[in-house]
């Protein structure tokens, strides 16, 4: 009698049932359109910028350009505007906020996930629900404090408010809360000071949790425009959400030259999230594990 070797050619759907598969591919289906709906106003926006004002108003609407290649826009907007002006100033104003953060929540993490003292909890959750303030209740008495200080229209100034993240605290506090005790005691046991325990067991440890602070602090001090708005008043010190608004005013708006720079200004932080993206997801898978 022959005997039939088992096939290698498995399919991926085996043992399944009939509902199982069909909502499999329901899930598919629901995550393809997320995909494009996230990924489409990016596409419009970049193909927007490759054409020209005329055929941007053309009736009908015709999605691609007439030259793919047509990058008259974006030499247009470094002639208008000091765009790459714009740019260092978000990348200093975006970089500082973000080390300082990852800094002092690093810091502050350690020290309510690891050290227990009197009112620990209480004073964490206060400092959580700062969260809740809007930041636009708390404009006023910044800017006065600013303007004190002779801050306004200075670098110190734009960053001042986002040397701290209340978010990058407690991301830090529940990355370093799942490292093991046992690691900061043989440390000790070893003769490492609190500060060598910081630097050599803590920090190692928690590197997707640093990369993903630096990414999304970076993110959102690239994208802050109401607080720069409020204390720059020289145009050799405007921010990139700024020079965006050098393309509108209240009779028309350049489509053609905004999305051009908008492509700019996403440039950077593409090209972070790319570098980084394997830490950031990491962070996420480790932080719903315990123990």
């Amino acid at each position: 009698m022959n005997s039939i070797a088992p096939s290698d050619d498995v399919s991926p759907h085996a043992g399944l049932s009939v509902r199982q598969v069909y909502f499999r591919w329901l899930i598919t289906l629901a995550v393809a359109c997320g995909a494009i709906t996230i990924f489409f106003p990016f596409f419009w926006m970049a193909i927007t910028s490759l054409k020209t004002a005329p055929e941007i108003q053309r009736v009908p609407l015709q999605i691609t350009p007439d030259h793919w290649f047509n990058l008259t826009n974006y030499f247009e907007v470094f002639k208008r505007e000091p765009f790459l002006r714009y740019l260092l100033n978000s990348t200093i104003v975006a970089s500082i906020a973000a080390v300082s953060s990852l800094v002092v929540s690093s810091l502050a993490g350690f020290g309510f996930a690891k050290y227990h003292f009197p009112g620990r909890d209480a004073f964490f959750l206060a400092v959580v629900g700062i969260m809740m303030v809007p930041f636009q209740s708390v404009v006023v008495p910044l800017y006065n404090w600013m303007n004190h200080l002779g801050l306004l229209d200075t670098y110190m100034g734009i960053v001042a408010p986002d040397l701290v993240s209340v978010f990058g605290v407690f991301l830090m506090r529940q990355a370093i809360e799942m490292i093991p005790n046992d690691y900061i005691d043989q440390a000790r046991i070893d003769g490492c000071s609190e500060l060598r325990i910081f630097f050599s067991v803590i920090l190692p440890s928690v590197k997707p949790a640093m990369a993903t602070l630096l990414i999304i602090k970076f993110m959102w001090n690239w994208n802050e425009f109401f607080w720069p708005m409020v204390v720059i008043n020289s145009p050799t010190m405007k921010v990139v959400t700024m020079g965006l608004m050098s393309f509108t005013n209240m009779y028309f708006i350049e489509y053609n030259l905004l999305t051009a720079a908008a492509v700019i200004s996403i440039l950077p932080i593409l090209l972070i999230f790319i570098t980084l993206q394997r830490w950031v997801v990491q962070a996420v898978v480790m932080s719903g594990l315990k123990g």
